[in-house]
């Protein structure tokens, strides 16, 4: 059968149409943790810069917070065939396919694939008061969209992905004014710095522009091939073509603003958005073409392909807008909870915009070019993301934080697959502060998320249908810095209220120790001193007070 149309070949050209990430953003690739478990989006802490800019105007002096750890993960999947095959070695392009040629092995269950990525997790995120009680300055260095998932080569995921790595790092500028005791107003801009390689089995059979030359003359072969190809004319080993994008680039701008309340001493709240940003992709791929098909059968018609095929590729696509919404409320002196609700601009990640060009992909008697275009369909819809957080005050040196939440999907069953293995999503974390002294605090954290096994049977075409579980976390530990003492006005005002105390040599309680200016009482209140001369065991060198001298009787008495 692969003789009878050797003219067939060319116009597998047009494949590297679709080699795109079949899910370059998702919202299964959220990184588990930005900044510590402490923070959020109603939390005094530098990490403030990314959570809720509003909120830096609540810090009285400079803070660094660093952070190190890993995030990793168990991705596993089990795909369900429910549509007819052909045997892969087949090439029949036009259903019906005669019954003796579909493979009766090749339905239900396949074989189990998992992942498990493992990465390091970074960050840092200071604050600088300008002004006290006024403006404050931020700065952060995060991951919030990271993935990192490799599947076996040859599993049956294979042409919906094999691996993938994605991140897009934000550096973060920001500034926050304090209108007023109660409002604090903020905003960041941040540069995007994204990174993108992946990995596939390409099926030239679902690619429009190959069907569409096929079937057009010189060649005049009719056949199902495109994005609408029904399972019997897909996953034919000929046209299965493995493909790599290598290291490609985007550079982005995005912002956040927010707004940070303190109606009473007890109640926080604060209102945040995040704009995304728009990434353009710029990398190499690599096209394997090593096939007699393509290489040798069609070289006397004067169409011969290398066996490597090399060129430059763009990935389009976007990071999602979110507006957040957080509350916190002080329940007791060792008790307070909060906590966050986010809409998620998921439907702005419709689709992904690819290209693909080199002069080894040109195919002039055909009428293609150099350059290849596809959109490839996503259609995700907005997602509500939530979390509740309790805060115990173990003792006066040590915090412990209990972290529960859900995300709802992203994906939709029709565009499901292993690069998006997204479903009803269980947040589960929990984390400590122990803080040493009032310069320094230590926070180590560890949260999760897992969906509930999701089996999907709706899948187009039968590339995603089968039974998910996904699993990801992260653990990190932070270093909290803090330097100088709070400035401003509530500060100077706390100090006045300070009453005044002998010295003495016991050491300070621990309730002082978040705040360095309650340490010690104001200078003006210290004790005065004696305008007394200097002398030997006098006050001058700290000696007893001399008694008064006794009293001259009067005269006649």
């Amino acid at each position: 059968m692969r003789r009878a149309l050797p003219c067939l070949a060319p116009l597998c050209l047009a494949l590297p149409l679709v080699a795109a990430p079949a899910s370059a953003r998702a919202s299964g690739f959220d990184a588990p943790l930005i900044g510590s478990g402490q923070s959020g989006p109603v939390t005094d802490d530098a990490a403030a810069t990314w959570w809720n800019p509003g909120r830096l105007g609540t810090l009285r002096q400079p803070e660094l917070q660093v952070g190190a750890g890993l995030v990793f993960g168990a991705i596993g999947y089990q795909r369900d065939l429910r549509g007819q095959y052909q045997f892969s070695d087949n090439l029949g392009f036009k259903t019906p396919i005669d019954p003796a040629d579909i493979d009766p092995m090749k339905f239900g269950q396949q074989q189990k694939v998992r992942a498990t990525p493992v990465g390091p997790a970074l960050d840092l995120y200071a604050a600088i008061p300008a002004i006290p009680d006024r403006l404050v300055f931020g700065v952060g260095v995060g991951i919030p969209y990271v993935a990192l998932l490799g599947f076996p080569k040859d599993g049956p995921q294979r042409f919906a992905g094999q691996s993938i790595f994605l991140a897009a790092p934000h550096t973060t500028l920001a500034m926050a004014v304090r209108a007023h005791r109660v409002i604090s107003i903020g905003a960041g801009v941040s540069y995007v710095l994204g990174t993108l390689s992946l990995s596939k089995i390409q099926d030239f059979g679902a690619v429009d522009l190959f069907g569409d030359s096929l079937s057009r003359p010189p060649i005049g072969q009719a056949n199902d091939f495109g994005a609408n190809a029904p399972p019997q004319v897909r996953e034919l080993d000929v046209l299965a073509r493995p493909i790599e994008i290598k290291q490609a680039i985007a550079h982005g701008i995005s912002f956040n603003a927010g707004i940070a309340l303190q109606p009473t001493d007890k109640l926080s709240l604060g209102l945040v958005y995040h704009h995304g940003a728009n990434l353009t992709f710029h990398g190499k791929f690599r096209l394997d073409m090593n096939d007699e098909f393509f290489t040798q059968d069609l070289a006397a018609q004067g169409l011969q392909y290398k066996p490597l095929v090399t060129g430059k590729t763009t990935v389009r696509l976007r990071l999602p807008k979110r507006i957040t919404l957080g509350a916190g409320y002080r329940i007791s002196k060792r008790f307070g909870l909060d906590g966050f609700v986010s809409y998620v601009f998921y439907q702005d990640f419709d689709r992904i915009r690819i290209r693909l060009s080199s002069p080894d992909l040109a195919q002039p008697g055909l009428g293609l070019g150099p350059d290849n275009d596809q959109n490839l369909i996503r259609n995700w819809k907005g997602t509500v993301n939530t979390e509740i957080n309790g805060r115990i005050e173990a003792t006066e040196k040590l915090r412990v934080s209990v972290t529960v939440g859900y995300n709802s999907p992203a994906s939709p069953d029709s565009t499901l697959d292993v690069f998006s293995p997204d479903g009803h999503r269980m947040i589960v974390g929990a984390g400590i502060r122990h803080r040493f002294s009032p310069r320094f605090a230590l926070l180590a954290d560890v949260k999760t998320q897992f969906i509930v096994p999701r089996t999907n049977t709706k899948s187009d075409y039968d590339l995603g249908n089968g039974r998910y579980t996904m699993f990801i976390g992260a653990a990190m530990v932070h270093g909290q810095f803090r330097f100088g003492t709070p400035g401003g006005k509530r500060a100077k005002a706390k100090a006045k209220a300070t009453p005044s105390r002998p010295p003495s040599t016991a050491p300070q309680p621990d309730a002082a120790a978040d705040d360095p200016a309650a340490t010690q009482p104001p200078a003006s209140e210290a004790a005065p001193a004696s305008d007394a001369p200097a002398s030997r065991g006098g006050p001058g060198v700290g000696g007893p007070t001399p008694p008064p001298p006794p009293p001259v009787p009067e005269p006649g008495h």
